[in-house]
Order: C-alpha cells, then sequence, then structure tokens
C-alpha cells in the first residue's frame, strides 16, 4: 500500500499543481493583454503624432501665403467651407523659384472608407500671365470624415457699414484675403485621432 501510494500523486499534491497552473495561465492571458494594450497605444501614439506633422506642415504653409505681389496686384486666392487655395510666394531660400497655387480639400476615398485630407499644387510659371503646371496631389492624412474651414477678416469694403471683421464660412472678396484661417478636421466617433482647433494667420511667415 505504501509503495502504491508513492507512485501517483496526493489530493493535495494535485491542488497545488492545479493552482500552479491556474496562476500561471492568468499570468500569461494578462502578459498577453498587456502586450495588446501596449501595441494599441503605440499605434495611436503614431497616428497623433502624424497629425500633428500635418498640423505643422498646414501651420508653416499658410505662413508663406502671398498677400499682395510686390507690383500691387492681387493674387488668386479661394476660400469655401470645404476647399482653400491660396498662393505661396516664391522664396530663393526655400528654392522656390516660381509661385506655387496651394489647396486644400477633402476627397471621397476610392473604396468608399471616408475621406482624405489632400493638398494640392501647382506651379504658377508666370506671375503676368497665370500660367500653371501639374496639378500634384498629396494625402496628408487618410480616414477623416471632413474638413471644415472658416475664414476672419473685414468683410466690407472701407467706409462701409460692415468694417468690423468676423468669421465667416466662405471668403467672397477679391481685393483682399482674410486674416486667419481656422482648420478643423473630423474624425470618425470610434477614431482616437484629435484635432484640437487650429487658427493659423495668412502670410504670417517672411
Amino acid at each position: 500500500m505504501a509503495e502504491r501510494a508513492e507512485s501517483g500523486f496526493t489530493l493535495i499534491e494535485m491542488i497545488v499543481s492545479l493552482a500552479l497552473m491556474a496562476l500561471i495561465a492568468m499570468l500569461l492571458i494578462q502578459s498577453l493583454q498587456a502586450t495588446g494594450l501596449v501595441t494599441r497605444s503605440a499605434q495611436r501614439l503614431a497616428a497623433q503624432e502624424e497629425v500633428q506633422l500635418v498640423r505643422g506642415h498646414l501651420r508653416r504653409t499658410l505662413a508663406n501665403v502671398v498677400r499682395r505681389r510686390r507690383d500691387g496686384k492681387r493674387v488668386p486666392f479661394l476660400g469655401q467651407g470645404e476647399v482653400l487655395a491660396a498662393t505661396i510666394g516664391a522664396n530663393a531660400e526655400a528654392e522656390r523659384v516660381s509661385e506655387i497655387m496651394v489647396g486644400l480639400s477633402a476627397t471621397a476615398a476610392p473604396d468608399g472608407t471616408g475621406f482624405a485630407l489632400v493638398e494640392e499644387t501647382r506651379i504658377i510659371s508666370g506671375a503676368m500671365t497665370g500660367a500653371m503646371t501639374g496639378p500634384e496631389r498629396e494625402v496628408l492624412l487618410r480616414g477623416i470624415a471632413g474638413l471644415r474651414l472658416r475664414y476672419f477678416g473685414v468683410l466690407g469694403q472701407t467706409g462701409s457699414a460692415d468694417w468690423q471683421p468676423r468669421w465667416v464660412t466662405a471668403w467672397q472678396r477679391t481685393d483682399r484675403l482674410p486674416t486667419l484661417v481656422e482648420v478643423s478636421v473630423d474624425f470618425p466617433a470610434a477614431d482616437a485621432r484629435r484635432w484640437p482647433a487650429l487658427v493659423l494667420p495668412l502670410g504670417a511667415g517672411p
């Protein structure tokens, strides 16, 4: 009887073994969950970092908008609720030998999965003739829900009743550019990316 008892496991040993196995399984599950959490957090941080890079790019781009040429002539500008087109001045230091027309819009994705924030550039080969090349398109952000633009400035002519600056969703004046542009990018409800309010001055750069 003693030999048969020594050849197997006692009840206590079985209970201890099962408890250890359960503990190991629980630790393994927790480790996998932690790994998944870290991975998801890293993905969210990477996606938000992409948003910050785009915001910085827009800040630099709109700071170089030409408000008026040296000869006093107006430059092309389009300001609508979902479309913006402005002229970037030539800059030898930035290796821009010609003016560039830059456009910003939300374009529907070909696969029907929302919209993409798209930048479109055209080189103005002659400021006098207005001849352009291109366009070249670059996707700045994918999977957005929409783009909203607002413009701040004086709407009326000098001496008119509407002389106080205010926000509008479409810029109508052709002789004067707005002072500020507010760029708002919307994401789907389940998207972890965030776009805080971005208000940018036009032509604030060198």
